[in-house]
């Protein structure tokens, strides 16, 4: 079953900030998030709810509603600053 990937705003800017390399790396995942959403680590704390996928440094911080079979995509970004805003 595949599941509709939706980006936030700044989602799709962070997404078209990265080198070119990490974009098609950021959309292969996408791609293996739609089918498989829960792959990712579940993020605790302020974050709870969320889930979040490595690639290399980066990050992809996501949101599941199972009842829409739906994931947002909140952030893309590097490891050191995703998490902060």
């Amino acid at each position: 079953m595949e599941w509709k990937i939706q980006f936030k705003k700044k989602a799709e800017k962070d997404l078209n900030k990265l080198p070119q390399d990490y974009q098609n790396k950021v959309l292969a995942v996408l791609a293996i998030i739609s089918r498989e959403p829960f792959l990712g680590k579940k993020l605790d704390g302020q974050l709870d709810g969320l889930y979040s996928y490595r690639i290399g440094p980066y990050r992809i911080v996501y949101k599941i509603y199972k009842k829409y079979l739906l994931i947002i995509i909140i952030r893309i970004g590097h490891r050191q600053g995703v998490y902060k805003s």
